[in-house]
């Protein structure tokens, strides 16, 4: 192969194992937690200072399309999450409702990406939206804001809702710096 061509996709070496769970289906309605990180868990968002975050710009703008993900999709409720320097955890519930706007497997081939309205889709728009505005502030280029891929529960029961709940109102207090 030349110094110049680029080596052909192969499922078989290329594939990238997906961790969700394969019997659920991730468009249903239920109460999901996430987790993502930063890219090398860099801290991005702010610092800890006197056991409380400080969010510093790029904190903000991640804070500001969490709480604005129910404006995109409407079907989505959310309920306690955190941002620290280097990553940010939050419960995504996804209301029950009209899911005919889902795209339809056909031919039995998978349609390519998330399906729109899932919890992939759902968290694919927020990083993206979280990357692309962080990407417009910056003059030179920068490395990717996240890591691949993300963490997710889901959350079975109210004892596992409170579990969850506590463990995140653990994490030390967002302060926001008005800019």
């Amino acid at each position: 192969m030349s110094v110049h061509q680029v080596p052909r996709f192969d499922p078989a070496r290329h594939h990238r194992r997906s961790i969700r769970k394969r019997t659920h289906d991730y468009t249903s309605p239920g109460l999901y937690f996430v987790t993502f990180c930063t890219h090398e868990r860099y801290p991005l968002f702010g610092q800890l200072i006197q056991k409380q975050l400080v969010l510093n710009e790029l904190g903000c703008i991640a804070y500001d399309h969490w709480n604005s993900i129910p404006g995109h999709h409407p079907h989505v409720s959310l309920h306690a999450f955190t941002i620290m320097p280097e990553h940010m955890h939050g419960i995504i519930e996804l209301l029950p409702g009209d899911r005919s706007h889902h795209r339809s497997v056909s031919d039995g081939q998978r349609p390519l990406g998330p399906v729109p309205g899932s919890l992939g889709a759902i968290v694919g728009s927020y990083r993206a939206g979280v990357s692309r505005e962080i990407n417009r502030m910056v003059v030179q280029r920068r490395p990717p804001i996240w890591q691949r891929g993300y963490h997710d529960i889901i959350i079975r029961n109210d004892v596992m809702l409170d579990r969850i709940t506590r463990y995140i109102h653990r994490h030390p207090t967002m302060v926001r710096l008005e800019h």
